[in-house]
């Protein structure tokens, strides 16, 4: 019997991968140190899988994008760095079995032909959301297979009830799992934010946190999309899915650590 042994929030801002931020990766020395604690705890878990949902994976407003090739590659080209790239192997046979429990809650999900790839563009290359977790695990966990899911724009309800799906299918599996929830906070945290700011930006992000810390599910579940909107945020689908994953069984949140650089919440 399988067993999601652990949960991580990660943001994925490539700055802080080795080689793209060229000194400026320093200005969030807190989220890299917490995320390579994160990475030595999934080191030392040793999943076979890693679970991991990233909301700039192709994302659709009501099917569960699931990568669906047997390699899954990727590299930080888009950021001046082609020679920084990953490869995985996919775990199909966890694909499958999340793609049927899902389908049996009545929420569509799996990949998409090679037809549908090319109409929407879809270049099969993980994204930077997957990446910049992915390239930390890596260096603590030298082989495991992984599972990417794209974050849809279903109600929270829904994706928590996916999230239920994905652990379902873990414990009738015989993997060990990690799952890892790619997502950055606000981006309008600063006036010089990319995004641009809004005062709604640091009233998501202390909520989200404090949301976190207690494992209050039902607490995110309640959040209006407006407010989402608002703060300019990109991570909370990606949390609940896992928060659904990690659902009646007793765990203990931990925030390692919060912080805005570059006027994004990490």
């Amino acid at each position: 019997m399988g067993k999601i042994l652990n949960g991580y929030i990660l943001p994925h801002p490539p700055i802080i991968v080795p080689g793209i931020g060229r000194g400026r990766e320093r200005e969030a020395n807190a989220t890299i140190a917490a995320v390579k604690k994160a990475a030595s705890e999934i080191g030392k878990d040793k999943p076979s899988t890693i679970i991991l949902s990233t909301p700039h994976a192709p994302c659709f407003r009501d099917y569960v994008y699931i990568y669906d090739t047997e390699v899954l590659a990727g590299d930080f080209a888009a950021f001046g760095s082609p020679d920084i790239k990953f490869e995985f192997k996919n775990n199909m046979t966890l694909f499958s079995s999340i793609t049927e429990k899902a389908k049996l809650a009545g929420i569509d999900a799996g990949g998409v032909s090679e037809r549908q790839k090319t109409g929407y563009g879809i270049s099969g290359k993980l994204d930077h959301g997957a990446l910049v977790p992915l390239c930390f695990a890596a260096k603590e966990l030298e082989e495991f297979s992984l599972v990417c899911i794209s974050t849809p724009f279903l109600p929270f309800q829904e994706l928590c009830r996916f999230g239920q799906c994905i652990r379902e299918a873990v414990e009738e599996s015989g993997e060990n799992a990690v799952y890892i929830a790619s997502g950055d906070l606000s981006h309008r945290l600063t006036p010089d934010a990319s995004a641009g700011y809004s005062p709604k930006g640091r009233e998501y992000d202390e909520f989200l946190v404090e949301k976190v810390r207690k494992g209050d599910v039902e607490g995110l579940l309640g959040i209006e999309e407006s407010f989402l909107e608002k703060a300019g945020e990109c991570g909370t689908r990606s949390i609940v899915m896992m928060f659904g994953a990690l659902r009646n069984r007793k765990f203990d949140p931990e925030v390692y650590s919060y912080e805005g650089p570059f006027g994004v919440g990490y």
